[in-house]
């Protein structure tokens, strides 16, 4: 990332300085301490707000080309082959992932499945090869417009809580504060999905529609999973992050609302960005 003067750092201060002068007339209130930057802020320093949206750019930057090297990775060592019947048992034994199998996309449906570690003349009578899709957290969004107004709604609920931050995976999007992981965003199917760090048994009997996941391991540090299938439940979700904040004694401050919407993109597209990612299996074919 390029090194910015100080005669363009003076500037971009003057520019947020002016964005929050708006925003906080139109809220009524100061909203300093609230942009996404503000957690890097160092306030005793010249131009704060320029250098800390420059730190949280750098940020950005830093992730993106760790996922680029994650990819590269991938293709330099491509997804094994299913395992065959005989070792399927033992693969049940092993720790689930964190896209873990009860968020598989639905065009990852249950079928026979051999080893696919044969040449194409060498395919068994009665199977055929055909090619699946894994996609990742950030695609399953950029397809689904009605997601994505949950996704921006939630995103918009989080940065009101100060010092929590966002990472995004392949998987999901993790949120921390400090060290502790307090909420998780992933897609099941077709739904957003949300798991707080909240005691689900707490919440018996109450207007909140959730399910206790903390029997399995993936979600033991949060167990309370909510489906985002409506703006009622992004009201309830939004109810549930003040109870977080208060179990975590994080403040909550007002946010400028950002929009978090992301261009459609093709299959095809996301294929060339990596973030689905094709492969191939040898299954029974369907009579």
């Amino acid at each position: 990332m390029r090194t910015y003067t100080e005669e363009e750092l003076i500037k971009r201060q003057h520019e947020l300085d002016v964005d929050k002068w708006v925003a906080s007339e139109a809220a009524g209130y100061d909203l300093c301490g609230s942009f996404t930057f503000c957690a890097r802020c160092e306030r005793m320093e010249p131009q704060p707000c320029a250098r800390a949206e420059l730190r949280w750019l750098e940020e950005q930057e830093r992730e993106e080309e760790e996922f680029r090297k994650n990819q590269q990775t991938l293709e330099e060592n491509p997804v094994p082959a299913p395992l065959s019947d005989e070792s399927a048992p033992a693969a049940a034994d092993t720790p689930a992932a964190e896209g873990d199998a009860e968020e598989a996309p639905e065009e990852e449906e249950a079928m026979t499945e051999v080893a696919a570690a044969v040449s194409p003349t060498q395919i068994p009578a009665g199977y055929e090869f055909v090619t699946r899709y894994r996609r990742s957290f950030k695609s399953r969004l950029i397809q689904d417009a009605k997601m994505q107004d949950f996704y921006s709604d939630l995103k918009n609920a989080f940065a009101e809580l100060t010092g929590v931050k966002a990472r995004l995976s392949r998987h999901c999007e993790n949120f921390r504060y400090h060290a502790d992981r307090i909420a998780k965003l992933n897609v099941g199917g077709k739904t957003l999905t949300l798991y707080l760090a909240l005691d689900p048994s707490k919440y018996e009997d109450s207007k909140y529609r959730y399910e206790d996941v903390s029997d399995r391991k993936t979600y033991s540090e949060t167990p309370m999973k909510i489906r985002i299938t409506s703006k009622r439940m992004v009201k309830y979700a939004r109810e549930l992050l003040y109870d977080l904040a208060e179990k975590f004694a994080i403040t909550i401050t007002g946010c400028i609302p950002m929009d978090y919407h992301m261009k459609y993109q093709t299959d095809e597209a996301l294929i060339k960005k990596g973030l689905i990612k094709p492969y191939e299996v040898l299954v029974k074919k369907k009579k």
